[in-house]
């Protein structure tokens, strides 16, 4: 059975009911975060830096470790074991990690933070969606970066 969430989703873009009731639910359970079945958000995250490409049933987006856990504990529950929840970041693995036809789980827009930088011990705190060239930057006073850092001649 296929099924939408969006009526701006045309037939052939429809979802699995599966990952309808799994939204669903989801949302019901407090979610917090942004859950995204329209066409344009899957067609986005459908590609990464490799050569392959995987039209997702949705994304959702958390704001915070508990809106991961409600995904975590979710996904465990017998009616939804089935249901491919795929992290990412970026989105710059080159061999196509970040792609599924499951949900992406797209951390990188609201946990994102740097949380700590310990200059002395050379330790640094972050979000899971905090990107290289952001780590970079927050380091860069300090004359520190994060390897490894490509060089150009």
């Amino acid at each position: 059975m296929i099924a939408s969430l969006d009526s701006r989703t045309a037939p052939f873009e429809r979802l699995n009911s599966r990952y309808v009731r799994f939204l669903d639910v989801l949302r019901a359970r407090g979610f917090e975060g942004e859950i995204a079945p329209d066409y344009a958000n899957r067609t986005v995250l459908a590609t990464d830096n490799s050569i392959y490409q995987r039209l997702p049933q949705a994304a959702v987006f958390p704001k915070h470790a508990e809106d991961l856990e409600r995904l975590a504990k979710l996904a465990s529950e017998l009616p939804h074991r089935d249901i491919v929840l795929t992290p990412r970041g970026g989105g710059t693995g080159t061999n196509g990690q970040s792609l599924t036809d499951g949900i992406v789980v797209d951390v990188s827009r609201h946990m994102n933070q740097i949380k700590e930088i310990d200059v002395e011990a050379r330790r640094v705190r972050v979000q899971a969606g905090v990107v290289k060239d952001q780590l970079n930057a927050a380091l860069k006073p300090h004359g520190l970066f994060f390897a490894p850092e490509l060089f150009h001649l």
